[in-house]
Order: C-alpha cells, then structure tokens, then sequence
C-alpha cells in the first residue's frame, strides 16, 4: 500500500501589505509623542526653552499618522461631527437617551481586596420607545410577581436572591429568564461599554506618566472614551437626533463629581473629537436617577454586570447575557478607532480577543 503523498507546508500568510508591521509602528510612535509631550510639560514648568521638544512632537505626531492611515485606514475627517446651527436647541431635534450604570469600584484598590476592573456601560434608546420598554417590563414584573413596583436589578437576578429566588422553583427562574431575554431581544436599544483594566491602566498610564494630557482618574477616561463612541453613533446615523445622558443617581457628591468630568469634556474635547462635536451632539448637562421601578436603566444594569465580568474573564468568557448585548453594540465600518461600542482600556496584550470579538459582532475585518 503506497503512502499518501506528503503534501507541502502551508505558506505563512505574512504581511504583505505591511499593516501589522504600521500598526506596531503606530504604537511605538504614539508612545514616543506621549513621552515627548512629558518632557514638554516639564520643560514649560521649569521655564526652559521647549521649542525644539514642540518641534519633534510636530514631526513624530506626523509620522504615527502616516502609519495609522497605513495600519487601520483612512483617518476620518472631525468635521464629519458638524451638524446645523451652532446652538442645537433651536434645532428642536428628537432625542436619543443615554442611560449609564457601572459594575465593579472605579477607585485604586490593592489586589487582594477587589479585582482591579471597572466597567461603565450605557444603552441608547430613542426616547419615543421608552414607555415601550415600561410597558413590557410591568407585564413581566405583574406576571412574575403581582406587582409592577419591583426593579431589576444585578446581581440579584445573577445569584437568585430576594424577589427572584422564586422560592427556589429552578422552573419558574427558567422562564423568569426567558422572559427578561424575549424582552430585551424586542426591544431596540444599542449598546455602548468601556472596561477599565485598573492595574494595566496603573503600570502604563498612571505611574509612568507618559500622558500627561490623560486622565489619571478610571471614571473619567471610562467616561470620555464611551461619549466619543456614542456621539460617533448618534452623527452617522440618518435620523439627527439629539442626545440626553441620564446616570444612575450615587449621592450628592457622586452625582456633581460626574457632572463636573463631563463638562469638562463638553469643554475640552478629546484627542479625537472636538469639543464643540460634544457640544453639537449632547445636552450640555446630565441628568440622575436612581435605580426605581420600570426604567431603561434596569437594562444598562444588567449590561454592566456582563461587561464586567466579560472583563474579568480576560475577554475570552462569555458572561450569561453577553451574546445578546454583544449583538446590539454600536458597530460602524471596521469597528476600529471609536467606531465600535465596546471598548476595553489598555488592551495591548489581549488585542487579538478584542479584535475577534469585534468581527464576530458586525465589524469588518482588518485584510
């Protein structure tokens, strides 16, 4: 019996195009500008000549862009965000409410206390569709429990506590289940999330300082890099509505220290949006309320628990509902750069699993 034939290796895809190697090259020249930026700030502080550290952060911030285009595609135009009148209120457009929770402690913590992720995660709903969702809700809350004065809420749903042991009737719990899934597939809402990896976030940003111009603070970059991806998605869409940003209400002090950080951000843009994109797209002021009956929030409730433990798991475990939330993430083009709505902070050495999950949810796949 003669022996099959032995067929040759495959050949290694490579680079041909050379996008991984600008990638790599983008990020080390990112890195170059936020060391070179330090050393401009400490040049400014000790009253020393910094123009030619001014200089060499023109030229180096030219070439990463020149390599960003190359690894990740044309860079869009910020003027893509300009929309109508410089006061949007005249504009009387519909709105579109952006509901907030968070999972986890955004605080510094030592690793034997609490594991060192933070999540703050959002959904989108057009506001003539929020007494939708109430409705729905109170069916399920009269079906299941009598009442429509109950409210949702993880992770006592997770873990079978309260009002949603069922007397621990697993049956019951099972369509319980199914029922808050069926609702959440009905309803249209868009996800929009950002995990913060504390202690990779400590080591890169925070004690070396390389970025000066980068909030030291978790919630604050969670904040920011979530209201880039929402108004990217509130800009592309046909239907120019206007959004209204609602917190879940934490206490006084909570609530003015997250109105300050998005001022600011209304004020001072970002590196990739300008403030006045903030400002076109986004009233001006936030708005709070507790977690209390049927309300949109229940849902941006259950979303955060899934991201934070997505995040927890490395991004490599599906948590209970993830496949559901995943599915109605905000995805433009490729889903890269802000245009995906999920975002997990650094992400550097799990890039691969970031990028998986992005193509298998709508996002086109790098070539």
């Amino acid at each position: 019996m003669s022996n099959p034939p032995v067929q040759p290796p495959e050949k290694p895809k490579g680079d041909p195009a050379g996008k991984r190697l600008a990638k790599q090259r983008a990020l080390l020249l990112a890195e170059a500008t936020r060391a070179a930026r330090a050393l401009e700030v400490l040049l400014k502080r000790a009253n020393y000549d910094f123009s030619a550290c001014s200089e060499l952060i023109k030229k180096v911030a030219e070439q990463e862009h020149q390599q960003v285009q190359k690894g990740f595609g044309r860079l869009e135009s910020r003027k893509r965000f300009k929309i109508g009148s410089a006061h949007p209120l005249l504009e009387n457009r519909p709105r579109s409410v952006l509901y907030i929770d968070e999972s986890g402690k955004s605080e510094p913590q030592p690793l034997d206390t609490a594991p060192p992720f933070f999540a703050l995660a959002s959904i989108a709903i057009a506001e003539e569709k929020i007494d939708d969702y109430k409705a729905l809700a109170d069916e399920i809350k009269q079906e299941f429990f009598k009442r429509t004065d109950i409210t949702f809420h993880e992770p006592h749903m997770r873990h079978r506590e309260g009002w949603f042991s069922f007397g621990g009737d697993a049956a019951r719990q099972a369509q319980f289940d199914a029922a808050i899934n069926n609702m959440l597939e009905e309803i249209p809402f868009v996800t929009f999330g950002v995990g913060v990896r504390k202690e990779a976030f400590r080591k890169e940003f925070v004690d070396s300082g390389v970025d000066p111009y980068l909030s030291t603070d978790v919630y604050a970059v969670a904040i920011l890099m979530l209201l880039e991806r929402y108004i990217d998605y509130l800009a592309s869409q046909q239907k120019h509505r206007f959004g209204r940003v609602i917190f879940e209400s934490q206490g006084p002090l909570e609530d003015a220290t997250h109105q300050l950080e998005y001022a600011r951000i209304l004020l001072d843009g970002s590196q990739w949006v300008p403030d006045s994109a903030f400002r076109a797209w986004l009233e001006t002021g936030l708005r709070f309320q507790p977690k209390c009956g049927s309300d949109p929030m229940e849902i941006a409730d259950m979303f955060a628990r899934d991201l934070y433990e997505w995040i927890r798991g490395d991004c490599n475990t599906p948590s209970k509902r993830w496949d559901l939330f995943s599915k109605k993430a905000y995805v433009r083009d490729d889903g890269m750069m802000g245009k995906f709505g999920i975002k997990v902070f650094p992400d550097s050495d799990i890039r691969e699993r970031i990028e998986k999950h992005r193509a298998a949810y709508g996002a086109i796949p790098a070539p």
